[in-house]
Order: structure tokens, then C-alpha cells, then sequence
């Protein structure tokens, strides 16, 4: 892989981009739902910018992966931080046409190192249990699964104090 990956913060002007990068319905196979419309998108952007939830209880990390040179848009990340205690919600999309090419390991590395930062060390994501590809960006951030099943998808839990730094 010669590209490099970077993450930048989320904003309300990415919809266009991203609503190219997320429509072939073979994104939402193990999630489910449809690709968005740059409206839908723009609505979401519009709330998720804001940083946190209305009543103050997580602070919402949304960030565009984006391929250097150039900044191209090919998926996010995402972290929901409880301000109590409790562990951190993440989760990673790349875009089918960039799938294959180890960007969602990179992206999930770069989003772990910035939980660091932020003194967060506990994580979880849910996964399905075919989506074999999550499962190694998973594992590879020292994440493991649980016995834990939330709609179909299984709770995997891990510590960023332990996570590999291949």
C-alpha cells in the first residue's frame, strides 16, 4: 500500500463525497438499511458535528478517513465517549471500492491512537459474526469477542492500553 491514510474531523460539506463513498448496497449487508442520499447525510452531518448529545452524556469523535495525497474520502470512523464511566463505542466503514487494501486497519489504528490521547482505554464494537474483515481490524486492536449479541451483531470488548502497535 503506497497511499497513506489520515483522519480529519467530520463536516456538513463531506455529505456530496460521502454519499459516493457509502452507496453500493454491499456496504449494508451486515448492518442493514440502504446507502444514504447526500440529504440524509447532510441531516446526520448536521447533528453528528455538533460533538455531543443533546443531554450531555457522550461526546461523539467523527471523523472522515481520507486518502493522501489529495484528501480523497474513502470511509469514517467513529467514537461514542460516555462522560460517565463506562466503555467507548467505536466503529469503522470503508467504502467498497477501497475495501481489501488494509485502510480500516490504518483507520482503526490512527482513531485508537487519538482514544489514547483522550485518555480513553476501554472500547467495545459490535460486529457481525460473518463480517470477517471487522473481526481483524478487531483483533488486530487487541479487541476480543464476547458472548454478547446485540441485534445480530456480537459485542467485542478490548483495551487500547493493550492494543497491538504493529
Amino acid at each position: 500500500m503506497n497511499d497513506v491514510v489520515s483522519l480529519r474531523p467530520l463536516a456538513v460539506s463531506d455529505a456530496p463525497e460521502m454519499a459516493n463513498v457509502l452507496s453500493s448496497p454491499r456496504l449494508y449487508v451486515f448492518t442493514g438499511g440502504e446507502p444514504p442520499d447526500e440529504a440524509e447525510l447532510r441531516r446526520r452531518y448536521a447533528v453528528q458535528t455538533r460533538g455531543c448529545s443533546t443531554d450531555g452524556s457522550q461526546r461523539w469523535l467523527n471523523l472522515i478517513v481520507a486518502l493522501e495525497p489529495g484528501g480523497q474520502a474513502i470511509g469514517y470512523v467513529q467514537a461514542t465517549i460516555p462522560q460517565s464511566s463506562g466503555p467507548t463505542e467505536i466503529a469503522w466503514v470503508i467504502g467498497e471500492l477501497w475495501q481489501g487494501r488494509g485502510y480500516a486497519r490504518t483507520a482503526a489504528e490512527l482513531l485508537a491512537d487519538e482514544l489514547r490521547r483522550m485518555g480513553v482505554v476501554d472500547v467495545v464494537a459490535h460486529i457481525h459474526p460473518e463480517h470477517v474483515a471487522s473481526q481483524r481490524v478487531a483483533t488486530h486492536l487487541a479487541m476480543s469477542p464476547t458472548g454478547v449479541v446485540v441485534d445480530g451483531e456480537t459485542r467485542w470488548e478490548g483495551s487500547l492500553s493493550c492494543a497491538d502497535k504493529q
